[in-house]
This record gives structure tokens, sequence and C-alpha cells, in this order.
């Protein structure tokens, strides 16, 4: 028996349907991963942890500091290493994938001593984040200051 045009009609919509919501869970297992990685960005931040923010950075990290700097991998590394304790509190943030990309907004607020002086600061900010090679790595980050 020959299948009739709907049989096969239906074969390919539901192969699409199929598809289709695979891609949508890679999209949410992507957007999840990036989020834990955004978590412990800041608790690495905060500890001066090194070694851990390193891995996540991809070795041509494009930083843009709340200050304006613009900063290379190995710059934000020193100057997280050299930092006096900060507390980084992100206030909300939007993770959205796009293939092998994630791209994550947020509002975010730092407090901490700097030349022995307090601060606290608002920002918005927005990272880019590529999947390569097994791991989610962040390629560019910025900052602006706004207005708490």
């Amino acid at each position: 028996m020959k299948p009739s045009k709907w049989s096969i009609a239906l074969v390919y919509l539901a192969t699409g349907l199929v598809t289709g919501l695979a891609h949508a869970q890679d999209m949410v297992d992507a957007e999840s991963k990036v989020g834990t990685l955004e978590h412990l960005w800041g608790e690495a931040a905060q500890l001066r942890d090194v070694k851990a923010l390193e891995s996540i950075f991809d070795d041509s990290l494009v930083y843009v500091h709340i200050d304006g700097r613009l900063m290379t991998k190995a710059q934000v590394l020193a100057d997280t290493k050299a930092a006096d304790a900060v507390d980084i509190v992100v206030q909300s943030s939007l993770a959205q994938a796009h293939g092998n990309t994630v791209i994550v907004s947020g509002v975010m607020q730092l407090k901490g001593v700097e030349r022995g002086k307090p601060y606290l600061r608002h920002g918005r900010f927005i990272d880019t984040w590529v999947y390569e090679e097994g791991h989610w790595l962040c390629v560019a980050s910025m900052t602006t200051a706004m207005q708490p």
C-alpha cells in the first residue's frame, strides 16, 4: 500500500515537532548552565579565586569595567587578585540562548572598599558566552554604571 500524502505530511510534522522540542530543551539547558556559571563568577570574584575565573574566561576576553576601562583576561585576573573585599549582588538577570552562544543581561550591585574607602555601585551588565570544545566560556562582558 502506498502511503497517502496526509500520512507523509504527518510524519514530517511529527519529526519537526520532535526536533523543535529537542532544540528548545537544548536552549533551556544552555541558559541554565550559563546561569550557574554566572553565579560561580560572582562567588569567585568575591573570594578572589583567580584560578576559578581563569577557567570560565576565554583567552580573548574583552571586558569593559563599570568604570569604563577596557581590559583583557590577564588584566581582569590581576585586578581581581589585587582588589580589596567586594560583595557582588546580582539583583536580576536573564539568559538567552542563540545556538552555541548565550547572552546574559542583568542588574547588579557592587559593594566594597577601594583604597580604604567604602563604595556602593549599581550597574547593568551584558555577558556573552560561547560553547567551545565541550564547555562554556565568557568571551565578552560589559557593565555600565546606573543610578540606584
